[in-house]
């Protein structure tokens, strides 16, 4: 997303922060996690309290230098006095101005969240209003801390180690695709699959509605969908919670990834037995993509628990 628009705004600084950022940091995931574990975690147990700040002085240079540096795409700004004045985003560089007072988005204009904020309210805020961070505030307004999408998502990564977790599932995942040049893209992304597959050792037939591929224990792992003749979606079938340690699965992502689709719709179905289980899918699923303009997500589950 962030590179798309460095393009589309011809600004070469944007696209070569985009780039580094993009591969360097680790800090910005786009999940949404909806459930209820979060709600038992405050934000004063999640979010960073070693904040970088900038001075609403300083040049859009020194932004731009702050990004290559420390890799974040939000960063508060502070005034001499160490009060919270407003914050400014990699977005915010396409703005015209020599200096961050000028760019920024002021306070007034800012949400802000308390330390006894839930994790999952946080999450909500985001989803809601399309930002990446919140920045959290004591009962005096002083900035205390600053809480992104990704310290959400590596939370439930360190939490979800000292729970025990069911990796097995029953797992079928279609894959939906909306480009101006579908046809053409999903009939070369098909040969592709069929030569990726094939070249495995799998065994790809093709059925009057589908190209079906199965395990070389014969049990299914792909189906490529037709309708009027045309190749409508993609259905992956899985019995891992974890999709990310099967490299065929991980192949076929990468494949798909290859032609850039303007949106890919993914549905889940699945059955598990954990909520555990259920969280990490859903992680999983929401940042399957990296190059893909548009991904969205829709999860059916079902738990025994």
């Amino acid at each position: 997303m962030i590179l798309i628009f460095g393009v589309i705004t011809l600004n070469v600084i944007l696209i070569l922060i985009a780039l580094f950022i993009y591969f360097g940091a680790h800090q910005e995931y786009n999940a949404v996690l909806t459930y209820s574990i979060f709600d038992r975690l405050k934000i004063k147990d999640v979010m960073s309290e070693n904040i970088v700040s900038i001075s609403p002085e300083s040049s859009v240079k020194d932004l731009v230098d702050l990004m290559f540096r420390y890799k974040y795409m939000g960063y508060p700004v502070v005034d001499n006095y160490g009060k919270l004045v407003g914050i400014v985003t990699f977005n915010d560089l396409a703005k015209n101005g020599n200096n961050i007072k000028d760019i920024m988005t002021p306070k007034k204009d800012l949400i802000l969240i308390s330390l006894e904020t839930s994790a999952s309210e946080s999450q909500s805020i985001m989803a809601k209003n399309d930002v990446g961070r919140l920045l959290v505030v004591d009962d005096d307004g002083n900035l205390v801390g600053i809480v992104s999408r990704g310290d959400i998502v590596k939370t439930y990564q360190v939490y979800s180690k000292k729970t025990s977790k069911i990796q097995r599932c029953a797992r079928i995942t279609n894959f939906y695709f909306y480009d101006v040049d579908k046809d053409a893209k999903l009939k070369k992304l098909t040969d592709d699959l069929i030569v990726l597959m094939g070249g495995r050792d799998y065994h790809v037939s093709e059925k009057e509605d589908y190209i079906e591929t199965l395990t070389k224990d014969w049990e299914p792992l792909a189906k490529i969908m037709k309708k009027d003749n045309k190749i409508d979606h993609i259905s992956l079938t899985t019995k891992s919670v974890d999709v990310s340690c099967q490299k065929i699965v991980m192949e076929i992502l990468a494949t798909i990834e290859k032609y850039a689709f303007e949106e890919i719709v993914v549905t889940d179905h699945i059955t598990l037995i954990d909520e555990i289980s259920s969280i990490q899918r859903v992680i999983t699923d929401m940042t399957l993509f990296k190059e893909s303009k548009k991904t969205f997500g829709t999860i059916t589950i079902r738990s025994d628990f």
